[in-house]
């Protein structure tokens, strides 16, 4: 553990090379969104050819969007990432949306769609204790013995990761060396089956027509969730060992892993099923494997899916409570939420209130509402958070890293996030409303903590 200068309070510590930041990047991508979300895209898009667009669309916009948070990380390589490159470009206010966003509902939400999406899979080894199997009632809300699963992994991952950055990376780091070995297992074993049989070159056409860019937009949501993840190295800048080499190093090559993997797995559930028993299923990689292999491949599929979940769900319990913790020392949060624990070095505060609100969420919510959700916010600010990287190439014209294809990388990014925030919102204007409700209570708790503050210093 290091400590700040001067105080000896303790610090964040520089821990991870550019390996770990690689892991940490497809740990936090690869979890359920290729095998949970792959039968939503299917049912959104039902044509071959355009199920691999959009999945390829996917990855191009994620490297686009790492790319451009590569040089926003290594100019600002500290803790809290894009709400240093808001309240640096945009304006205190509109950090501050941005930290409201996203503690409650953009990472809190990623982490209890996580923790449900692993304790479904446990409820398929010990059916006990499901998610359709019925505990109690809580209010208007019924909740499940899966959904107290849920909350137990969620809070489990959050102590993990209060014992240190060290920690919390190696643990990531084997469950993601895990994970992609078995992901790249399935293909293989997938293509190879005897049963697989790809669609014919005729499924292959690209039909096009206004109400089918309409659905490929909407079956975005389901793949953008699937590369969400990259975002959150940049908010460990400050436990990073050299941010100038380590950070671009792990979004582009983590980027450029998982989009790889993604492609290859959607390929082999093409081979193994129709599109029409695809899009039926929950569960697009059981029933891929179901048809190949039959129940016994699909069962340790299940076990391997496990691991996948669990692996995201430590990974993506990291982020969110390095951007509450730079908010808190700036002074937007309450200043417990800017303090480390005192052996560790971790914002534990931090990560304890974002096990609570994802508990709430994962009572109260459904899977399917909490991704859509997660996508339309972080699709916003995400983008927004990129948009600063033109201010600052007005400002400071050198950098220590620059991405290449500079302005058309960032401009892709930003406008094709914007297209994707349209389309998210039409296709779910529930969800875009209570994302509107959340934005406006978080003006009125900014404006109310400013005239608190304006009263104090004039007392």
């Amino acid at each position: 553990m290091s400590s700040e200068k001067g105080t000896g309070a303790p610090a964040l510590v520089r821990a991870w090379g550019v390996g770990d930041c690689v892991l940490f990047v497809v740990g936090s991508m690869v979890g359920t969104g290729i095998y949970l979300s792959a039968g939503n895209v299917v049912r959104k898009i039902p044509h071959p050819s355009w199920i691999l667009v959009v999945w390829l669309v996917g990855g191009l916009h994620a490297l686009a969007a790492g790319l451009t948070y590569a040089e926003l990380g290594v100019r600002r390589p500290g803790a809290g990432g894009p709400y240093d490159y808001l309240r640096e470009t945009f304006g205190a206010l509109t950090a501050w949306l941005f930290t409201w966003a996203f503690s409650f509902v953009v990472m809190t939400g990623a982490v209890a769609a996580l923790s449900t999406g692993l304790a479904e899979y446990v409820g398929a080894f010990f059916p006990a204790i499901g998610t359709h199997v019925s505990a109690f009632t809580l209010g208007p809300f019924p909740v499940s013995r899966g959904q107290l699963v849920a909350v137990g992994l969620c809070f489990a991952a959050s102590a993990w990761n209060m014992l240190g950055i060290r920690e919390g990376g190696t643990l990531n780091n084997v469950l993601t060396v895990l994970k992609i070995g078995l992901l790249l297992a399935f293909v293989g074993a997938g293509l190879a089956s005897p049963a697989a049989k790809l669609p014919s070159v005729e499924s292959f056409s690209t039909p096009f027509s206004l109400p089918i860019l309409v659905s490929a937009g909407a079956a975005l949501a389901g793949v953008l969730w699937a590369y969400d993840g990259w975002v959150g190295l940049s908010a460990l800048g400050a436990e990073v060992k050299d941010p100038k080499r380590d950070i671009p190093g792990g979004l582009w090559g983590g980027v450029l892993l998982v989009a790889g993997l993604y492609l290859a797995a959607n390929v082999v559930y093409l081979a193994a099923a129709p599109v029409a028993a695809l899009g039926a299923s929950p569960r697009a990689a059981e029933t891929a494997m179901l048809a190949l292999f039959g129940p016994g491949a699909a069962h340790w599929l299940n076990l391997a899916i496990l691991v996948s979940i669990a692996g995201s769900l430590v990974a993506n319990v990291i982020p969110g409570p390095r951007i509450t913790y730079a908010a808190a020392r700036d002074g937007r949060l309450p200043g417990a939420f800017g303090g480390l624990h005192p052996r560790h070095a971790t914002p534990a505060f931090g990560l304890m209130v974002q096990a609570l609100l994802a508990a709430l969420l994962i009572l109260s919510g459904t899977f399917d509402g909490l991704v859509a959700t997660v996508a339309s916010f972080g699709t916003f600010f995400y983008a927004l958070g990129g948009a600063a990287i033109f201010v600052y190439r007005r400002r400071e014209p050198d950098a220590a890293w620059k991405m290449p294809g500079y302005p058309w990388v960032p401009a892709l990014y930003v406008g094709s996030s914007a297209l994707f925030a349209v389309t998210i919102a039409v296709d779910a204007p529930k969800d875009a409303l209570r994302g509107a409700v959340v934005l406006a209570a978080g003006v009125a708790v900014y404006l109310w903590e400013g005239r608190k503050r304006r009263r104090r210093e004039a007392a």
